[in-house]
């Protein structure tokens, strides 16, 4: 099987945001050529926004009018915390999801990480080591369900005895699973042992060894590491060529300097540098998150000036 080809996409967090903005973006960004487009999944506003107290949409709800309003676009969420829902219901969810959208979905989960958003609506916080776990039992029970005529698990945590999860994905053998996260002894195991993705964020220099781990558990599991998708979430997108600027970028986002390359900054020539990086870690595919006011400028040199480079080699 041959590795998955180079891809670019936008998270467009459902923060702060208007319906018309977010509709305008998705279009204009489908238009654009772009291969795949995210919500986010919070309750509550959980980076880049100065006060909590922002409006906040659901990332699923808002997926679902998107998926009807669009055409080619693969879409997702960026990533669904496992902790919200329940799995059999995420699994009901994502499935009607995938046929409204013709079988364009890919399922983005991770463990759950806002703490405060978890105590604002009476979810329990469980330690890492637990959330973690949680998430690898969910990622068992969404293949089950979505491949199985009826399925039964008896996890720690949770369990479903001869369920019956009807219609079935679109896609077959079912909805491509991308585990977000980088925690080295559960979460990426798990992702190597049920998922066919990888989403993260970091610096090519922090995201080396983590790509070493991975690919020890993907051996272990048997299965090939070069076939899965490997994502990494920018954090931010800012194309300029004056490094004052850049810095001010970076201080607008209530990050340290440190942070720098975990977003996508500079001029273009530095960002091709940048994806370049990642690429010889063995990432395919490339998503910023941009927030409202888009800068259309930037979302489209992104793609003509930086993704083009790549994807027509």
């Amino acid at each position: 099987m041959a590795p998955p080809p180079i891809r670019f996409g936008l998270q467009t967090a459902t923060e702060n945001i208007t319906w018309p903005a977010l509709l305008d973006i998705w279009k204009f960004a489908e238009e654009i050529g772009y291969d795949s487009l995210w919500t986010s999944d919070h309750f509550v506003t959980s980076m880049f926004q100065k006060t909590p107290e922002a409006p906040v949409f659901d990332g699923w709800t808002a997926l679902a009018a998107l998926a009807a309003l669009t055409q080619r676009v693969r879409l997702g969420v960026m990533v669904t915390g496992n902790p919200y829902r329940h799995p059999p219901q995420l699994a009901k969810i994502a499935t009607t999801l995938d046929h409204i959208s013709d079988g364009r979905l890919i399922m983005g989960i991770g463990a759950g990480w806002f703490e405060a958003e978890h105590q604002m609506y009476g979810v329990p916080y469980h330690s890492n080591t637990e959330r973690a776990n949680r998430l690898g039992e969910a990622l068992q029970i969404l293949n089950l369900l979505w491949t199985q005529e009826r399925s039964s698990f008896d996890g720690n945590y949770y369990q479903i005895e001869n369920a019956i999860c009807s219609p079935k994905p679109v896609q077959s053998p079912r909805i491509p699973i991308w585990v977000g996260g980088w925690g080295e002894k559960i979460v990426l195991r798990d992702a190597a042992r049920y998922a066919d993705g990888w989403n993260t964020t970091g610096s090519p220099q922090q995201l080396a060894p983590k790509v070493d781990v991975f690919k020890r558990h993907c051996d272990a599991a048997g299965r090939d590491f070069d076939e899965f998708e490997k994502s990494i979430m920018h954090l931010g997108l800012f194309e300029s060529s004056d490094p004052n600027a850049v810095r001010d970028y970076i201080k607008s986002r209530r990050m340290p300097e440190e942070f720098r390359d975990q977003f996508m900054l500079g001029t273009h020539e530095q960002m091709r540098d940048q994806i370049a990086r990642f690429i010889d870690l063995g990432f395919n595919h490339f998503v910023c998150q941009v927030t409202q006011p888009f800068d259309r400028e930037a979302i489209e040199g992104w793609y003509t000036e930086v993704a083009l480079a790549f994807k027509s080699s």
